[in-house]
């Protein structure tokens, strides 16, 4: 019954982490591109407005519980003796997160947007070379959440064969 339970809560995991990279996936993927095409000032003004919607409870609280759970998980699995591959597996996922999404949010894109709300007008290569770093930066969370969720699911998928 606990396995069940745990195995399902580590599906909870993935489907976080699966939001997560879609999130970061799109924006690097459509959002950056799309403002880059108006560029400049309209293109500054939309992004301050999307730095201001993003801080809402929804969006924080995946952002947050994500590696929360996962370091969680990994924890409980560690102290099972048949679940510690799992938990190395969600160490790692744990790790990756942490380093490539939440410690790259606060150390790049988090003070580039404090930055750019700052600003009152942008010019158009000034705005190109600012979304050019931010989206390199969101490139890289994109990844980690990705290689998150595969960790993540290698250990639901062990935790599976094991409980067989």
């Amino acid at each position: 019954m606990f396995d069940a339970f745990l195995r399902s809560t580590v599906l909870v995991l993935c489907l976080l982490l699966g939001v997560m990279a879609g999130f970061f996936f799109a924006f690097s993927n459509t959002v950056m591109p799309g403002l880059d095409l108006v560029a400049g000032p309209d293109a500054m003004q939309a992004m301050q407005n999307i730095n201001v919607a993003v801080r809402n409870p929804v969006f924080f609280g995946v952002f947050a519980a994500t590696p929360a759970l996962a370091v969680v998980l990994a924890l409980i699995c560690l102290g099972l003796a048949r679940h510690r591959g799992p938990g190395v597996l969600l160490v790692l996922a744990a790790l990756i997160y942490l380093g490539g999404v939440v410690a790259l949010t606060a150390t790049i894109n988090v003070p580039m947007n404090r930055a750019l709300a700052l600003l009152s007008d942008l010019a158009v290569a000034d705005w190109l070379l600012w979304s050019a770093d931010w989206t390199l930066s969101n490139h890289v969370r994109t990844v980690a959440s990705v290689l998150s969720l595969m960790l993540a699911v290698m250990a639901m998928r062990r935790m599976a064969m094991q409980g067989r």
